[in-house]
């Protein structure tokens, strides 16, 4: 199977029907995971091993992904992103600017949809806090994931209610009261001044310098952090402007302005990693398919509770099926009895220790490279602890499965 950037099938939920789970089989695209190269075929040098790649390209993963990222092609997207994307007000700015927003796709394995502007758009326009949006009624989280990171429509809430209710608060008591936390917390944001104004003791020194205006003499070390910190109190100089350092509103609109700023710039370092390692599991992918397979299921495995999110993406399903040895057929089974099988030999609470994951890649490997006629270390099976494989009545023994133990 080779990796899809239109990533996952789509499952409503765990407890999905077997009928529906295979229809959407049926009509959705697989995680771009192509058939693998005929093991017969002359390539003019030998393939090393997926196990011999994987152990390479991950014993130092930080250089890894410096090298895709010094990669021109992958730099020159990234930096376009990085200086473009500050300019982004809203949601329609963002759409307009094709670049941006095809690597913004991209980042979040949505590179093959990045044409469906339409849909794309209703997945942004409500945002992820209703949990009745059009991206949380999505089945596929990357949907999600990508709303949650660019959620235009929490950002304009938050500005209106700023915009709408700043000119209210008229002292520094009334600002840094918990009744006005939503405007407090908006500026704070605004100025990335969050690290000092994590608890209330650390709110009320704030609240001190504030009635003190530029005479306080509070600094920071962190030269950033005193800068920042400086611009706060003159936005808000209720020292000297009194009643109406709120009115004013040019001041007002340079804290909304900031606030957009610090809010493309924590997108920016988070989609820009992404980006990055989307780039790295293509030219994985690129050398060899199961490593891309090893790579990408490493990145999604932490996250997997259930056996039902395996079986819903075709490139972990694969993964699974191949490490534990068992054919392709095991999904014609009922899905609630292949639910069962995968659980009985899977604890997915494992894939959250780095050590037991990596464990069970370097078995995934091993029989990847079995099963393509590469040359691995099969002996690496002898010192796993789990069985690699199932008898040839495994099928068989499925349908005759009763759900709650094997």
């Amino acid at each position: 199977m080779r990796l899809n950037r239109r990533g996952c099938l789509q499952v409503r939920s765990a407890q999905a029907s077997g009928a529906s789970l295979r229809a959407i089989s049926q009509k959705a695209s697989p995680p771009h995971f192509g058939p693998a190269a005929d093991p017969g075929a002359f390539t003019g040098f030998p393939m090393i091993s997926t196990m011999l790649s994987y152990q390479m390209m991950t014993r130092d993963l930080t250089k890894s992904l410096a090298r895709t990222a010094a990669q021109p092609a992958v730099a020159n997207e990234t930096a376009y992103f990085e200086k473009n994307i500050g300019k982004v007000k809203n949601l329609d700015d963002f759409m307009k600017d094709d670049r941006l927003y095809r690597y913004a796709c991209e980042a979040f394995g949505l590179g093959d949809m990045a044409y469906a502007k339409g849909l794309m758009k209703k997945v942004l326009e409500g945002g992820v806090a209703d949990e009745s949006s059009f991206a949380n009624r999505m089945s596929d989280q990357r949907y999600k994931d990508f709303a949650a990171a660019f959620d235009f429509a929490a950002e304009a809430k938050e500005t209106t209610y700023f915009q709408t209710y700043i000119g209210q608060v008229k002292t520094v008591t009334s600002f840094t009261h918990d009744s006005a936390d939503r405007m407090f917390d908006y500026a704070i944001e605004a100025f990335g001044l969050q690290s000092i104004a994590d608890t209330p003791e650390e709110k009320a020194t704030i609240a001190a310098q504030l009635h003190l205006g530029k005479a306080s003499r509070l600094h920071f070390s962190d030269p950033t952090i005193d800068k920042n910190f400086r611009a706060f109190l003159k936005a808000f100089d209720f020292a000297d402007k009194g009643l109406k350092a709120t009115s004013d509103k040019a001041a007002m609109q340079t804290v909304v302005d900031r606030n957009n700023v610090a809010k493309r710039a924590e997108q920016t370092k988070t989609v820009v990693e992404k980006y990055t390692r989307q780039q790295f599991e293509l030219d994985a992918g690129a050398q060899n398919e199961n490593l891309r397979l090893a790579l990408y299921f490493e990145r999604k495995a932490p996250d997997i509770k259930t056996a039902y999110q395996v079986m819903a993406d075709p490139a972990l399903l694969k993964v699974v099926q191949t490490a534990l040895g068992l054919p392709e057929q095991v999904g014609q089974v009922d899905i609630d009895k292949q639910a069962a099988l995968y659980s009985s030999r899977i604890d997915f609470k494992d894939f959250q220790d780095p050590a037991k994951l990596k464990t069970f890649l370097n078995r995934f490997s091993v029989m990847a490279d079995l099963a393509s006629g590469v040359s691995s270390n099969p002996t690496a099976l002898l010192f796993q602890s789990s069985p690699t494989g199932v008898g040839a009545n495994i099928l068989a023994s499925l349908q005759n499965l009763r759900l709650g133990g094997l």
